[in-house]
């Protein structure tokens, strides 16, 4: 990671999604489970919209705005399990936009699932990882001081 997230609830927040996107990508339900479970307790509404920023973000690698549809083309040998995979419902947190910026819904722990299941899908289409797009998405949320000029180009790999 380049630009080490600020503070110990953003590293917390990084480190949980990069873990569950892991887990999910392994089939293992019981880190993935361990991943959300430690976003649940980050601090609301901040998490929710840095996970809809995340997601925004990884939707814009694999295509312009409004072109993401589903099924997402999950490159084959991913090992997904039937309890990893999404339904076409995830992809509503890619259509609440205001100016330009997700909206996070009021939470509750199945909101959290979705958002992380949602982050693991799109990584695993765009075939990137997810710290880089964290890092923008930290900035976007006004929690570091930490300019996003630096941060932007590694995010778009092989543009």
């Amino acid at each position: 990671m380049s630009y080490p997230p600020n503070t110990p609830t953003e590293r917390a927040l990084w480190s949980a999604v990069v873990d569950g996107v892991r887990a999910a990508g392994a089939s293992d339900r019981a880190g993935f489970e361990a991943a959300v479970s430690r976003l649940r307790r980050l601090p609301r509404p901040w998490v929710d919209q840095v996970l809809d920023h995340t997601a925004e973000l990884l939707a814009e690698e694999i295509g312009p705005p409004g072109s993401v549809h589903w099924p997402l083309p999950v490159p084959p040998g991913t090992g997904l399990a039937p309890w990893a995979r999404a339904d076409p419902s995830l992809l509503t947190f890619l259509s609440r936009h205001v100016h330009g910026r997700p909206t996070a819904t009021p939470s509750d722990p199945a909101e959290t699932t979705r958002r992380l299941l949602l982050i693991t899908h799109l990584a695993l289409v765009a075939q990137v990882g997810v710290g880089a797009f964290l890092d923008v998405a930290l900035v976007g949320a006004g929690r570091s001081s930490r300019p996003p000029s630096g941060l932007i180009p590694h995010c778009r790999l092989g543009r």
